[in-house]
């Protein structure tokens, strides 16, 4: 009657973990190739200075910070200030140096650099790094949760 009774509770067990529901975790390599292409995407729309083009790539909850300057927070504040400030670029160019996903595949970071150019400007184009958090959203798509942009010395 043991043996029976310890066989009846392995079954229970193993039923139990064979039912039990998680989100497919996307690969490392998948995920990084995924934010990898969403940041093409975002990098080609402020390239076009197309605001719109850009917003779906941004959480709700998202949070910009820009040296010197109070926090961005919230998509909708995000989008004025892309609407506000990407027409007043002559040029702008994101470059992306490397992306790194967390292990369990649902947070992303990305480091890289800006060049900006205003109209009328001489010499050569402002730059800074930047360090963009990504995060993987309930529906699968991958957003930007948080960016800092810091400016580089002028040299």
């Amino acid at each position: 009657m043991k043996v029976c009774r310890t066989a009846v509770m392995l079954g229970a067990v193993l039923l139990a973990g064979a039912c039990r529901r998680e989100a497919p975790r996307t690969s490392t390599a998948a995920a990084e190739a995924e934010v990898r292409e969403a940041s093409r995407l975002v990098a080609e729309a402020e390239t076009r200075k197309d605001a719109l083009a850009v917003m779906p790539f941004w959480a709700e909850d998202a949070v910009v910070h820009f040296n010197g300057e109070a926090a961005i927070r919230g998509k909708e504040a995000i989008g004025k200030m892309y609407a506000e400030r990407l027409p007043r670029l002559d040029t702008f160019r994101a470059e992306s140096d490397s992306i790194e996903v967390a292990p369990a595949g649902d947070l992303a970071w990305e480091t890289g650099s800006t060049a900006v150019t205003l109209p009328n400007a001489s010499g050569p184009p402002s730059t800074s790094k930047f360090l963009i958090v990504w995060r993987k959203e309930a529906d699968g798509k991958w957003r930007i949760a948080a960016c800092a942009l810091t400016a580089n010395p002028k040299t």
